[in-house]
C-alpha cells in the first residue's frame, strides 16, 4: 500500500513540475486578493514568481488555482463571482489565511 501511495505522490510531483517548467515561459497574472508584502492583485509575473508568492503558494495551494495564464483571465474573473466556483472557493481560503497571518 506504501508502494501505491509513492507512485501517487510521485506523480503528483511531476505534475507539478511540469506545471512550474509551462509557467516558465508565459505570463501568470494574480487574480487573489491583495496580500502586504506578497502579491497585489492584477500583477503579470512573466520570469516566474517573487519569492514571497512562491512561498505563500507552498503553504496554501489553493492559491495555485489564482495564479493563471494570461490567456485564462476572463474566464476566471467570470468564475469569481460565482460564489459556487472553485476559483471563488479559493478566494475565500486564501483571503481568510492572509487575514489571519495579519492578526498574528
Amino acid at each position: 500500500m506504501s508502494e501505491r501511495r509513492n507512485v501517487a505522490t510521485s506523480q503528483q510531483e511531476e505534475k507539478e513540475a511540469k506545471k512550474s517548467i509551462e509557467w516558465k515561459g508565459k505570463a501568470v497574472i494574480w487574480l487573489g486578493p491583495t496580500i502586504v508584502g506578497v502579491a497585489t492583485t492584477g500583477t503579470v509575473y512573466r520570469n516566474g514568481l517573487t519569492p514571497q508568492l512562491q512561498k505563500f503558494k507552498k503553504e496554501l495551494p489553493a492559491v495555485k488555482r489564482l495564479l493563471v495564464g494570461t490567456e485564462d483571465t476572463a474566464r476566471v474573473r467570470r468564475a469569481l463571482t460565482d460564489p459556487q466556483s472553485a476559483e471563488s472557493l479559493c478566494y475565500g481560503k486564501v483571503l481568510a489565511y492572509a487575514r489571519k497571518g495579519a492578526e498574528a
